[in-house]
């Protein structure tokens, strides 16, 4: 069976460990309307129609040192070689899920911006992500410790803001800031002695969220938490 090809709009896939599972579009319009003096509408304008795409991945093998460069601009031919059709889209967001039950998951998302010149970037290297079934804790973000404790999951979003211009409707420049990672943890507890996470003492990281306790009637206690490193963008060349 054939499968469409897909657009790697978000520019992660490297055809070896990071392979493209699929794409959506994010095709979207501003519709401006008219309404006379009773309120109903009498005219209507579409204006700055974009793209802001999304990409699933499945990672292959394990990663080492794996660069994320948030607000970095992917440039992408949506026409022919002969006649081609330019659109240039900045990384927002990458989302990577681990679990002690499942397949490592990687999507991400890309906002269209106005031209291929980027604005700030924040860079992150991924230190170590093992292509297995595993919860992983990256780059040191947060320590787990306590009486038979033992991580179940944590998921990871990477992302920015982007601001834009627009004149008309259509944006015209942009900027990026608010560079971030978040880290979503669930812990499971067999011992006695409830859980501790600590923040990484990389940067500027916090507990978010503190630790919220679960006891089940039938089930060991479980304990999620939220843990955050804010970013400062890479140096402006």
């Amino acid at each position: 069976m054939s499968f469409k090809s897909k657009i790697d709009f978000c520019g992660l896939a490297n055809g070896t460990t990071i392979l493209l599972k699929s794409h959506a579009e994010g095709r979207a319009n501003t519709i401006v309307t008219c309404e006379n003096d009773e309120g109903d509408t009498v005219d209507v304008t579409k204006v700055g129609q974009v793209m802001d795409p999304s990409n699933d991945y499945a990672l292959k093998g394990d990663l080492t040192n794996f660069e994320i460069v948030l607000g970095k601009v992917n440039t992408v031919n949506l026409g022919t070689t002969q006649a081609p059709d330019n659109h240039y889209f900045a990384l927002k967001e990458v989302s990577i899920g681990t679990s002690n039950s499942g397949e490592v998951s990687i999507s991400a998302q890309a906002e269209e911006v106005a031209s291929a010149d980027e604005d700030r970037t924040y860079t992150i290297t991924i230190a170590s992500l093992k292509c297995r079934n595993k919860a992983q804790v990256l780059n040191s973000l947060f320590s787990l410790s306590g009486t038979n404790v033992h991580l179940q999951s944590a998921n990871y979003t990477f992302s920015v803001n982007i601001n834009h211009t627009t004149v008309d409707g259509e944006r015209v420049t942009f900027d990026v800031y608010g560079g971030s990672i978040v880290a979503a943890v669930e812990a499971k507890q067999a011992g006695t002695v409830p859980p501790t996470i600590t923040p990484g003492s990389d940067g500027v990281t916090v507990v978010t969220n503190d630790p919220d306790e679960s006891r089940p009637d039938s089930d060991y206690a479980t304990v999620s938490a939220e843990i955050t490193k804010y970013l400062t963008a890479d140096p402006e060349t």
